[in-house]
């Protein structure tokens, strides 16, 4: 392996890490907020790529497009809160409640896939590049040849990411997710609309997802089942940098997708399974990931 291909399969690594970061963060903020993973949030992301695929070729100009699909997805996460997450808050305190969490927005991954594989069929799809040239528009730097396209997808992820941050953790709106987090109870005597806040929260995140599935059609194919592929890598991207510190799920994305690419150079037939094992031995040894908090709980 020369030194350009490693500094290249390091920048097409972290390219293919931060989406799986972004998808991360959505499952990490939903966490937080209500204490529960949404298990269909690897196919919001795919709704978004292939809501991408048809806004484009409607001839729509693209970055109309990709504020239509983000919002679109936003949308559609505020339907999913309305209608399939509102009600089992109601049942939260059921020895059910959990079980019923899990099969509902798996239900509802379910859904997405067999609606999307209806409209678009059950072949792959190109979303297209997000720049002109796509993956050959090459710049070089010391004798170092770097995909543009790969550059600007982990730039994006890289300002999305410090604006989430920033949301979160430096705005009123954040300072009352937060508290709703941290004591639902405390929030409703203080004047926070609960209901409101855990409904943006599900559509902060599936927005994110859409944003991902924006980024994502220019580094890989499309069909629709992927999506559960970005649902278990981003579980294991949030393991590994610690459910509790999105930073570090930032980093956990970089170092899985990093890992992922090296590990593919190195063996094609099965260079995803190295990173999933290294990950899983991570986990074993260190439950709260690698800049997680011991104590994660927040109820």
């Amino acid at each position: 392996m020369t030194f350009s291909t490693l500094v290249q399969l390091l920048i097409g690594g972290v390219a293919s890490g931060s989406i799986y970061a972004l998808v991360a963060l959505g499952l990490y903020i939903t966490h937080l907020t209500v204490d529960k993973v949404n298990f269909g949030q690897g196919d919001f992301m795919m709704v978004g790529a292939f809501l991408l695929i048809t806004a484009r070729a409607s001839g729509m100009p693209f970055l109309i497009a990709v504020a239509v699909v983000i919002l679109a997805v936003g949308v559609l996460g505020w339907i999913l809160e309305r209608i399939a997450i509102r009600p089992l808050e109601r049942s939260r305190r059921s020895p059910l409640g959990n079980y019923a969490w899990i099969l509902t927005t798996a239900g509802v991954a379910f859904i997405l896939q067999n609606f999307v594989e209806l409209v678009h069929g059950r072949s792959v799809q190109h979303a297209g590049p997000l720049i002109e040239g796509g993956r050959d528009a090459i710049v070089h730097l010391m004798g170092i040849g770097f995909a543009l396209e790969e550059l600007l997808v982990a730039a994006v992820v890289l300002i999305i990411a410090a604006a989430f941050y920033r949301l979160v953790f430096r705005s009123r709106w954040g300072e009352s997710i937060l508290t709703v987090a941290f004591n639902p109870e405390a929030s409703s005597l203080l004047g926070i609309n609960t209901r409101a806040i855990k409904t943006g929260v599900f559509v902060l995140a599936s927005m994110l997802a859409g944003a991902a599935g924006v980024l994502i059609g220019s580094l890989v194919t499309l069909h629709p089942h992927i999506g559960l592929v970005f649902t278990i890598k981003a579980l294991i991207v949030a393991a590994i940098g610690g459910f509790s510190n999105p930073i570090g799920i930032l980093l956990g994305g970089l170092i899985f997708g990093v890992s992922e690419a090296l590990s593919n150079y190195v063996d094609s037939s099965f260079g995803d399974m190295y990173p999933l094992l290294g990950a899983l031995l991570l986990i074993a040894l260190r439950p709260s990931g690698l800049f997680g908090e011991k104590a994660t709980h927040v109820r």
